[in-house]
């Protein structure tokens, strides 16, 4: 069966119903939302968290490893169990981006509250960690790169203005 979706970023989506995230306590700030589908390509290392029960609803997301290699969050016993996950290695994670529209390059991620998903059941959870390490707002990039871009940002600015 095929779930037709509005978005505004991308038009209407069809999706197998079997490609549907079923998240059983909707997401914080969107906990009447349950049921969402995971949209790009493979290569992209952005992906679109779509909302099937409110297309206009999609977050950009992305594997946390691109924005730590070293992102080893401790899930919760209950949370796995409750996905019916036996390893880590079996679960999904994705981590919800921010990228302002005018300044990509001040982009973060929220490493604290990763999305585990069981990929074979299609059932997932946002869990918020205690971890000290992570942060609702790690850096895409690093300080000396947004500076790096802010300078050129600014001399093409200051270029524009003197034509």
């Amino acid at each position: 069966m095929t779930v037709r979706i509005n978005t505004p970023l991308m038009g209407e989506v069809d999706v197998e119903q079997r490609d549907l995230i079923f998240f059983p306590r909707g997401l914080p700030g969107f906990e009447k939302m349950h049921r969402w589908v995971l949209a790009g390509e493979d290569d992209d290392c952005i992906k679109w968290l779509i909302s099937a029960d409110l297309g206009q609803i999609t977050l950009p997301v992305a594997d946390p490893a691109l924005v730590d290699s070293n992102y080893s969050p401790s899930i919760p016993l209950e949370v796995l169990e409750e996905l019916e996950i036996g390893r880590m290695e079996d679960a999904l994670l994705v981590v919800i981006l921010n990228i302002p529209r005018q300044e990509p390059w001040k982009g973060t991620a929220n490493l604290l509250a990763p999305l585990v998903i069981n990929p074979a059941s299609r059932r997932g959870r946002q869990v918020v960690l205690f971890d000290e390490r992570y942060s609702v707002y790690s850096p895409l990039i690093s300080e000396k790169e947004v500076a790096r871009i802010e300078t050129e940002e600014a001399d093409t600015t200051e270029e524009k203005g003197n034509n």
